[in-house]
């Protein structure tokens, strides 16, 4: 019997958000998504700020706010598709970054979706992410971010965020991004 294919969210907890969480406000997330094809070959796509070195404070996140209204790079420059987006990888091994930690700890995560053959979804999940990156979107930490591209690909590809225990805060999730074709992406009711 083949093994089913899924499509997951990864958690990663975002650094910049240790000292909330520390006074009680919780821990903000980065979601990264997985797919595992029948061969129990996984994939990653991640995406994040050009400017990585860009400290994640009050006041910047404040000013990319504005920099989006205004549709220029902000202090974190822009939204961009991590280089190493769809390269196979096994979970659990050193070179897996999507799904644990530096440690092997596995971060949390949810199913978004399960299936004999999900290549087509992985496919346009993969494409979106590679048209909104060419797109060079303001960067926001709390609106135009990563989540938002995550959310803005499963979207485009027909698959719903699933709402569980297991989800987390993830800064920018609701926030719509086009697609770059004069449409915002997961518009089409795929």
């Amino acid at each position: 019997m083949a093994m089913m294919e899924t499509i997951a969210i990864y958690y990663s907890p975002l650094a910049s958000t240790k000292i909330a969480a520390y006074v009680g406000l919780g821990l903000a997330y980065h979601m990264a998504l997985v797919h595992t094809n029948n061969a129990n070959v996984s994939f990653g796509v991640s995406s994040g700020p050009s400017n990585q070195g860009t400290l994640q404070t009050p006041m910047l996140a404040l000013d990319a706010v504005l920099d989006v209204a205004k549709d220029i790079p902000s202090a974190f420059g822009t939204l961009t598709s991590d280089p190493k987006n769809n390269h196979p990888f096994r979970k659990g091994y050193p070179e897996d970054y999507y799904t644990q930690d530096f440690e092997g700890v596995e971060y949390p995560h949810v199913i978004a979706m399960t299936g004999p053959d999900l290549s087509n979804q992985w496919k346009t999940i993969v494409a979106t992410y590679e048209k909104i990156g060419r797109l060079h979107l303001t960067y926001s930490p709390v609106s135009q971010n990563s989540n938002s591209m995550a959310a803005a690909a499963l979207r485009e590809a027909g698959i719903a965020i699933p709402f569980s225990v297991s989800a987390k805060f993830a800064p920018g999730e609701f926030t719509q991004l086009p697609c770059g074709d004069g449409k915002m992406c997961g518009a089409s009711g795929r």
